[in-house]
């Protein structure tokens, strides 16, 4: 249900008019399925801790998303403006990669994550 209607709302375009994601600073894996998320902001930050279990275990998640049911693969993530969890026999971003777009991410931060900190000139947008 819930990419679904991730998926619904990345298709209507009026989302993304005139919108700028600046992306993800950083992402730390806190325990299980759970991440915390650092969004850059003008001149701030956002943070958020997302659990990604009802996402990736709860729901099908496609086929590409699947390997990091893995809590281990899961665990290994990194934030560099996408989510991207790297093959994990390579090292590498490469087709074994997974990653989130920045815009997915801040979208499940926003609508089911936890805020630990919004950022002054988006606390307007949150409410």
């Amino acid at each position: 249900m819930k990419w679904k209607e991730w998926s619904e709302y990345a298709a209507d375009e009026s989302n993304w008019q005139n919108r700028f994601e600046r992306g993800l600073l950083k992402a730390e894996h806190i325990r299980d399925y759970v991440l915390r998320l650092w969004f850059e902001e003008d001149l701030d930050v956002s943070i958020y801790e997302l659990d990604f279990y009802p996402l990736i275990v709860e729901e099908d998640p496609g086929e590409a998303l699947r390997p990091l049911r893995d809590k281990t693969r899961f665990g290994s993530v990194k934030g560099d403006y996408t989510l991207i969890w790297l093959n994990p026999e390579t090292g590498e971003h490469d087709e074994e990669a997974v990653d989130i777009a920045p815009e997915c991410i801040r979208y499940f931060c926003e609508k089911y994550g936890k805020k630990i900190k919004i950022a002054e000139n988006r606390k307007h947008e949150a409410a």
